[in-house]
């Protein structure tokens, strides 16, 4: 049986192209750490600069990318988005001291802000709502499976590589994900879409913004998928302390951190396989809710000093990945039938920087949650906090147009 998105040639070649694009994403991660720890000793407060100049570009930047993808070829965009990653990747071969290394990640993540607007705006114009459920599956399930195997293979190479030379190696995967995409037709709009080549960028980028704060549906699962991204990364940083208070060894961290990862994969491939998806905000408040139990189980493991078996413990971890691709997926199905093409880019690239905000702020509430508190604290918020999300998708009528 085939998933229905891969029956279409041209969604073929694009989620081919993703393939090495989000490996490229991870595959040096472990090559920089390993530079700032063991090779440049840098100081503790270089990991935080770490932090921000990988995210920071998408608040930043992010916009006005988003706001260029609208207006040029998307085709274009993803080629030279990767040839860009590629530049910016090869130039840390060149890093001799660690500032110079963090701001040339700020400048690669810059130009890799181009990408996953560009992305979700050929997914949408490549694919009908009889399919999006299926190309949203296929592309959600690549991005998490690479966060499983690309650190893995990263790590593995440091075996037999100096870390710098993971870098070319990194820049030459992201080359391959350029030539892919230039296998790609040119991705046409539809005639009802809106070119804006006269207006200035930042006149598109509050353009955008008013179209979002006009459109209840689309503001809606935009705050939804921020909520989760807080929710998710309030408490992700004290995984290892509560793995470690639950009684459980490092390599059972491992473990649960690849069932996470694992679960968004089986999740994805559940929707791949999948025709029109029909009430996608049934998919997302089941998701939420389930999500929000487990981490409440597992907040109040730790507060009430209750025991876990591990195949629990694995198996909580395990449909948390599975539930944050019940609610991401139809998130993107559903944007992609009410957002018009020519502010495809726009949306997302607001969604990303939404969604930067939360990861870059999530972690501090959730230090001081445990600093007044306890470890388990953050987990009981973030799962109150998706209890919360699931009630309130489920009241809201989300019946959105299908183009």
């Amino acid at each position: 049986m085939t998933p229905i998105a891969l029956k279409s040639e041209e969604l073929r070649k694009l989620l081919l192209a993703q393939l090495p694009a989000d490996l490229a994403d991870w595959l040096d991660f472990v090559a920089i750490g390993t530079l700032l720890a063991f090779i440049w000793d840098a100081p503790s407060y270089a990991y935080a600069f770490l932090a921000v100049g990988m995210g920071t570009p998408y608040l930043i930047i992010g916009p006005f990318a988003g706001a260029l993808v609208d207006r040029l070829s998307i085709r274009s965009v993803l080629i030279w988005s990767n040839v860009g990653r590629a530049l910016a990747t090869g130039a840390l071969f060149f890093a001799g001291n660690w500032v110079t290394l963090i701001l040339l990640v700020a400048l690669r993540s810059s130009v890799d802000s181009f990408f996953t607007p560009a992305k979700q705006a050929a997914i949408q114009v490549l694919s009908s709502s009889e399919d999006r459920a299926s190309a949203n599956g296929l592309s959600h399930g690549i991005n998490q499976a690479s966060k499983i195997v690309a650190p893995g293979a990263g790590g593995t190479f440091l075996i037999w590589f100096e870390p710098a030379l993971i870098f070319l190696i990194n820049a030459t995967v992201s080359l391959v994900a350029a030539l892919l995409c230039a296998r790609l037709k040119e991705i046409e709009r539809p005639e009802t879409a809106v070119m804006r080549v006269e207006s200035g960028l930042w006149r598109d980028v509050q353009e955008g913004l008013k179209f979002v704060r006009s459109q209840q549906i689309v503001k809606t699962v935009l705050l939804m998928m921020a909520a989760l991204y807080f929710a998710m990364f309030i408490y992700d940083t004290f995984i290892a302390p509560l793995a470690q208070g639950l009684g459980f060894e490092q390599q059972h961290l491992g473990y649960a951190l690849a069932a996470v990862g694992a679960g968004g994969v089986i999740g994805s491939i559940v929707f791949s396989f999948l025709p029109d998806l029909r009430n996608p905000q049934r998919w997302i408040a089941i998701g939420t809710f389930i999500g929000g139990m487990m981490l409440i189980v597992l907040g109040a493991s730790d507060l009430f000093g209750a025991s876990l078996n591990l195949q629990l413990f694995f198996l909580l971890f395990l449909v948390l990945g599975i539930t944050s691709a019940m609610a991401v997926v139809p998130i993107r199905v559903i944007l992609q039938n009410t957002v018009p093409p020519d502010r495809m880019g726009s949306v997302t690239a607001l969604s990303e920087a939404a969604n930067t905000i939360a990861l870059l702020t999530a972690p501090f509430a959730g230090a001081i949650l445990v600093s007044l508190s306890s470890v388990g604290v953050p987990f009981a918020v973030g799962g109150s906090i998706l209890l919360i999300a699931a009630i309130l998708i489920s009241r809201l009528g989300l019946d959105q147009p299908k183009r």
